[in-house]
């Protein structure tokens, strides 16, 4: 657990603590009589509103955690035309090493045996997933990333991370291009 869940787990300890407190006081306090009754009453409608409305929220932050973006799943290296060469399947993973492997240091998606390979680092690109996407950083390759979306090139600047998403083209040194789908 991080520190933004812990802190939200004690507020909604504190929001019962506190309801409760005030709901046993009412009742110690206030003059018997029908008055009592219809007054807890009154009081405990929202209580018992806000408590199904925590629970709601919490049951849905539990499975938003579980999901992956179905949106992606493929990685697609594209030769002349756009003609498709090799896939990466992305089912599962939440980090993506880009580059050019070499004996005794592996990346996901290897690029050697390209037409560019030669402009490709070898580590060039990351690609991490988090609750809000895909997102691809340039690991300080000497010729860039960018991604191509809807015909604009995005050069995207050293250790500044930018969201990937489908149908954009991931373009390394310019001349190597990986569709995300």
């Amino acid at each position: 657990m991080n520190r933004k869940q812990i802190g939200a787990i004690l507020l909604d300890i504190f929001i019962a603590a506190c309801t409760i407190l005030c709901l046993i006081l009412l009742y110690r306090f206030w003059e018997p009589g029908t008055q009592r009754r219809s007054f807890t009453a009154v009081f405990l409608v929202p209580v018992a509103a806000l408590a199904v409305y925590e629970a709601v929220c919490w049951s849905r932050k539990g499975t938003a955690r579980k999901k992956r973006n179905p949106e992606i799943s493929t990685l697609i290296l594209l030769g002349e035309g756009d003609r498709p060469i090799r896939f990466w399947d992305l089912t599962g993973k939440v980090g993506i090493l880009i580059g050019k492997g070499c004996e005794g240091y592996a990346v996901d998606v290897d690029l050697n045996d390209t037409a560019y390979e030669t402009y490709i680092d070898p580590e060039h690109a990351l690609l991490n997933y988090n609750s809000s996407g895909w997102w691809l950083q340039d690991t300080s390759s000497r010729n860039g990333v960018s991604i191509l979306r809807k015909g604009e090139d995005m050069l995207i600047g050293h250790h500044a991370p930018a969201r990937v998403e489908p149908g954009d083209v991931i373009c390394l040194a310019k001349y190597t291009r990986i569709a995300v789908n």
